[in-house]
């Protein structure tokens, strides 16, 4: 049963936190601005591309320094990503009755096509839910693909639910 807020102040602020975090995303903290690639990561990208290893470099420079960028040469600017990777077509409702009520979010995930997915959150009282962090490192780790080598039936809404980290329904 999907429900809209009624009267319940901390159920409507982790609503709207969860609903925020899910529309804005991760953007970067300069974002949309243009950008130059310095010597500094020229010299990190090079390493990366000629030894392998971790880099904190975002996809778009080492992409432009294998493609012969040099230092001082315009880079794309860097773009707002997706709050979890492969997640798209996110509705964050409140779902259940009564003390059941719990803010959920709704998802498309693009390892399964056609598949419509639930996750109900904890309530938490104040403060900053790690709700939604927990749930991006749990998929982002295969919780989802883990979930659906037992396909789980749909429930009658259509909705696959996830069965971790939130009470039952």
């Amino acid at each position: 049963m999907i429900s809209r807020p009624d009267d319940d102040p901390e159920l409507e602020r982790q609503h709207a936190q969860i609903e925020s975090t899910f529309r804005d995303g991760w953007a970067p903290r300069d974002a949309g601005q243009p950008r130059a690639l310095t010597e500094q990561a020229y010299a990190e990208a090079r390493r990366i591309l000629d030894h392998g290893g971790w880099t904190g470099l975002d996809r778009e420079t080492i992409q432009a320094v294998r493609g012969g960028a040099q230092p001082g040469e315009p880079l794309p600017p860097l773009q707002p990503q997706p709050f979890i990777r492969g997640v798209s077509d996110t509705d964050v409702v409140i779902v259940g009755s009564g003390s059941g009520r719990r803010v959920a979010v709704l998802f498309s995930h693009a390892g399964f096509p056609g598949v419509r997915f639930g996750h109900r959150f904890p309530l938490e009282s104040g403060g900053e839910d790690r709700g939604p962090i927990w749930l991006m490192e749990e998929i982002e780790t295969g919780a989802l693909h883990r979930m659906m080598e037992d396909r789980p039936a749909a429930g009658s809404d259509g909705i696959i639910w996830t069965p971790w980290g939130s009470p039952a329904h």
